[in-house]
């Protein structure tokens, strides 16, 4: 096939078109509101910061496929392809889905008390002086042998998602089986045709802080969101309230994190950014049994393997003729203008 980037990719990306679509004839810009030369006769069109549209598309008497590169992050219309019955794909931008799924195993691993279910198992525990025998056959209760309280689920909780972007976005989507209430916090708020599309509520920061029983930061790297959760912020969340961070690290007082976690004012916290890194081997965060640190892995380049392993996924899908590609947009459905 076929296939044209309507927008440039940046320096590091630039080998993955061979990388994983080599058996494609691939057109590619190196600038931005520029298309590659030959565009109009693609089979495929792949864009995130192109203001797609209609005009756009019937300019494309060829065009088999369209992939939306982006969950909140693209922008532009692609109903005209949809009504024509090509099918539109949309994947996360980047590394943003593997940042989102880092957080997510985090809270989760807050919620099941994971760390301390690990840790019990590597102290030998077992309180209850149990009988150690083939399972279901001694007459014990061995279920939660290790007698872990508080183990939790995510199901019907309200999650607060602070940072709602491209990220924020793509966390939402892993929350959709667990019947949450999602509240979404960014600067401007959100149309109501996002909140549907996302199952997201907007809200102001304060509310989304006192109502979660999770808060999940995904704040980017911007000079207005240095020390945004601080004391004053920590003390409108839940004592019973975990903090998850994976966005940046200067967005959170960590002096002011350390002391609810110190003194049980809020639940736990699990952190993947500090301020220092590699965090310090005297640091306090790795010694709190209500705190789960990770060493700044959630991201990285790696991530747009994903993305480019489901584009050809995708084309690969079309050119044998099948509709299934993933994840299809449906008519009606927000795309970002």
């Amino acid at each position: 096939m076929r296939v044209a980037f309507l927008d440039p990719l940046e320096e590091r990306l630039l080998d993955f078109p061979k990388q994983f679509l080599a058996k494609h004839e691939v057109l590619t810009t190196g600038t931005a509101g520029e298309f590659p030369v030959g565009w109009e006769s693609a089979d495929a069109a792949i864009w995130w910061d192109t203001a797609m549209d209609a005009s756009i598309i019937e300019r494309m008497p060829n065009l088999k496929f369209m992939q939306r590169v982006g969950w909140f992050r693209s922008h532009g219309d692609a109903s005209a392809a949809l009504a024509k019955g090509i099918p539109v794909a949309v994947t996360p931008f980047g590394v943003s889905d593997r940042v989102a799924q880092h957080g997510f195993t985090l809270m989760l691993m807050l919620l099941r008390k994971m760390e301390i279910a690990i840790d019990a198992l590597e102290r030998r525990l077992n309180p209850d002086d149990l009988q150690e025998l083939p399972a279901d056959t001694g007459g014990q209760n061995t279920i939660n042998w290790a007698r872990i309280d508080g183990i939790q689920s995510p199901n019907d909780m309200t999650i607060g998602i602070i940072g709602f972007g491209e990220i924020g976005a793509s966390f939402a989507r892993l929350l959709a089986p667990f019947n949450t209430r999602t509240l979404a916090y960014r600067r401007r708020p959100l149309e109501a045709a996002q909140e549907a599309y996302y199952n997201v509520q907007w809200s102001p920061l304060d509310d989304l802080l006192r109502e979660s029983d999770v808060v999940v930061s995904f704040v980017p790297g911007i000079p207005e969101a240095v020390g945004m959760m601080g004391a004053r912020e920590f003390a409108l969340m839940k004592p019973t309230a975990y903090f998850v961070n994976c966005g940046r690290a200067r967005s959170t007082d960590e002096a002011a994190l350390l002391a609810v976690l110190k003194e049980g004012r809020i639940a736990g916290a699990g952190l993947d950014v500090h301020h220092i890194e590699p965090l310090p081997r005297q640091s306090e965060f790795r010694d709190l049994a209500n705190t789960i640190v990770t060493p700044h892995s959630a991201g990285g380049v790696a991530g747009w393997t994903d993305t480019f392993r489901r584009i050809a996924m995708n084309l690969d899908r079309v050119e044998a003729g099948r509709k299934d590609v993933t994840i299809t947009l449906k008519p009606g459905d927000y795309q970002p203008a």
